[in-house]
């Protein structure tokens, strides 16, 4: 359950990206949607590739967050979720590309389930780039 996105968004303005979660089903044949009901989404913006990376943005996504300003689980049951990054964001992260960390947590306790994004074989990370035209 590994997802990769590199997002852009042009910095000012306010950008929404969905995301599916999908899981390998029990014969592991085909890919069936993780469903989210027991679970939270956690979504940061780091400030480096590294394990101990300043954390410059982080949002708690569930499924009463606020779309607009955070994010939201917006199919729970088919594994869809949605993250924002508004252009306040895009201010304090500034120009350039930034490492994001997206989580699963326990929606009781917000313990670690999962990460789906981290680095890769060759250390690439999934990214935010936040570009000016």
């Amino acid at each position: 359950m590994a997802q990769f996105i590199d997002a852009v968004v042009l910095k000012g303005q306010t950008r929404q990206f969905t995301s599916t979660i999908q899981i390998r089903d029990e014969q592991n044949l085909n890919f069936v949607p993780f469903n989210l009901l027991p679970y939270i989404v956690r979504f940061r913006v780091m400030g480096s590739s590294v394990a101990d990376a300043d954390i410059i943005i982080e949002h708690i996504i569930t499924q009463v967050s606020d779309l607009e300003t955070v994010g939201q689980i917006t199919n729970a049951e088919a594994g869809e979720f949605t993250f924002t990054i508004t252009a306040e964001d895009t201010n304090i992260l500034g120009l350039g590309k930034k490492p994001i960390m997206i989580d699963i947590l326990d929606a009781d306790t917000q313990e670690l389930v999962y990460t789906l994004t981290e680095g890769g074989a060759r250390g690439e990370y999934n990214k935010i780039y936040i570009v000016q035209v």
